[in-house]
């Protein structure tokens, strides 16, 4: 049985490689998931995957058992990937769910039906270029509640922010979410 992410992280915190090195096979193709959605470049997302695995050990002294483990970490893989995209190009940072080609959540239909799976690749490729055109921070929690499945307060925790402030987000994305999929919207780029 596998032990929970905060016995984990207190094995972690006492210096257990061990234990660290189960946390990284637990989380890095998530972290990696993350990177790439804000760097958009295989190996650069690599890259800040391995930086920082090597912060989060770091801090983990920093770490304290009242704080979910995931969101802890996932804070400081998401902090490195936009100090890493302001020394490349400024403030401005996106954030996208897959690679490109990429889909995700579609049944195994196409043994079925292959056109039934098309329409599904198409339909998902179409939802991921209208996330794409929200703003930063209502992209990344429709990305953390739908593609990552985070629970609302994980979001908040991961945020640094309010519960209330998480679903009031949440519930402005979907919304202009909905208005550009219905094609009434236009990218709302920069508004909360």
């Amino acid at each position: 049985m596998e032990p929970s992410d905060v016995a984990l992280m207190a094995r972690i915190q006492a210096d257990d490689e061990e234990a660290f090195a189960e946390f990284v096979a637990r989380y890095q193709r998530r972290f990696y998931r993350l990177a790439y959605g804000y760097l958009h470049e295989h190996e650069e997302s690599l890259d800040a995957v391995q930086e920082s695995f090597i912060k989060i050990y770091r801090a983990r002294a920093s770490w304290e058992p009242r704080a979910n483990p995931f969101t802890w970490a996932y804070r400081i893989v998401a902090n490195h990937c936009i100090d890493l995209l302001r020394k490349r190009r400024g403030d401005t940072y996106s954030i996208d769910d897959t690679e490109e080609g990429e889909t995700r959540d579609i049944h195994d239909t196409a043994a079925v039906d292959p056109l039934a799976a098309q329409v599904e690749r198409e339909e998902a490729d179409r939802i991921r270029e209208a996330i794409k055109l929200l703003p930063a921070r209502q992209r990344e929690i429709i990305v953390l509640r739908h593609y990552e499945g985070l629970s609302l307060q994980e979001i908040a925790e991961a945020q640094e922010c309010a519960l209330g402030t998480v679903k009031s987000s949440l519930h402005r994305a979907l919304a202009n979410l909905k208005e550009i999929l219905e094609g009434r919207g236009r990218a709302i780029r920069d508004s909360v």
